[in-house]
């Protein structure tokens, strides 16, 4: 029982000891205990930044972070971020330190932006910081923005839509039940019974069709007789020209002489009515044909 306890005893000691010495490798791994240069900077916001953040110089990692602590500068709070630079790198003093954040489920770290000055910071001098734009904070902002977006123009415009569309669904479905109105009715109109009766109705305009040329024939036999009528009829008149023409002419002059009459006739109304004695004094003719023989 003595022995058990004391193989207990040695395999726990055993296993704390390599805990230990796994946690010291993971500590030298990480390089918090490498010291190098130390230089500071300022940020107004540190969301992410904590001891063992990991610095950049242009991306290249050169060291961590090993103190983050609040500070007063222009009546307002700062936070002081000491870094631990284990890799020398120049840097000069117009370069800039922000806080970056490599990817969506990167953690953040601070990068220094290299200047264009020939002067180099000191060691222990400050980089100055620059604001920088947070991915999450930027995500949140996003989905802040859209989240107002949708509440002041997407829902009234969905809103508006749904006025405009439910009037459009009812004349649609209004449409709809009439054009199955309609296509009940067609199918009515072109029912068995129906063509049937279209069929017989063809025929009959086929048999009306026959008697329409029939009709035509018959009606062409009739005007060719017309014709020939008429053909007969003139030459009638051109035989009978002769005639007519010598009755006109009796007719001219039988015309001519009742004219001499009534020329006669007004000239002795006149003279009766210039003097009427003349009527009981007047004088019997002369004989025209005796008064030569004279």
């Amino acid at each position: 029982m003595k022995r058990d306890n004391v193989n207990y005893l040695l395999v726990g000691s055993f296993v704390l000891l390599m805990a230990a010495v796994l946690f010291y490798a993971l500590y030298r791994i990480t390089g918090h205990s490498a010291k190098g240069d130390i230089y500071f900077t300022h940020f107004p916001n540190v969301a992410g930044i904590k001891e063992g953040t990991v610095v950049t110089f242009e991306g290249y990692e050169v060291g961590n972070v090993t103190l983050v602590e609040p500070v007063t500068r222009d009546q307002r709070t700062w936070f002081r971020i000491t870094l631990n630079m284990r890799k020398p790198v120049n840097v000069p003093v117009d370069s800039r330190a922000l806080i970056a954040t490599p990817g969506l489920l990167s953690p953040p770290l601070v990068e220094i932006k290299e200047g264009s000055s020939r002067d180099i910071v000191a060691v222990g001098g400050d980089i100055p910081g620059d604001s920088s734009v947070n991915l999450m904070e930027s995500v949140a902002t996003l989905a802040s923005e859209l989240g107002k977006i949708t509440e002041t123009s997407i829902k009234p415009l969905l809103a508006q839509i749904n006025q405009n569309v439910a009037p459009a669904m009812a004349d649609m479905r209004s449409t709809i039940e009439r054009i199955n109105r309609t296509a009940g009715r067609v199918d009515a109109l072109f029912s068995d019974k129906n063509v049937e009766h279209w069929n017989r109705m063809l025929q009959n305009a086929d048999g009306a069709s026959a008697n329409a040329l029939k009709l035509s024939a018959d009606l062409s036999g009739v005007r060719a007789e017309v014709e020939g009528l008429v053909k007969d009829s003139r030459g009638i008149v051109n035989s009978s020209g002769k005639d007519l023409k010598e009755s006109l002419r009796r007719v001219d002059a039988t015309l001519y002489q009742l004219e001499a009459a009534g020329r006669n006739l007004n000239e002795f109304s006149r003279t009766i009515r210039e003097n009427p004695a003349a009527l009981i004094q007047s004088r019997p003719p002369t004989d025209a044909a005796a008064g030569a023989a004279q």
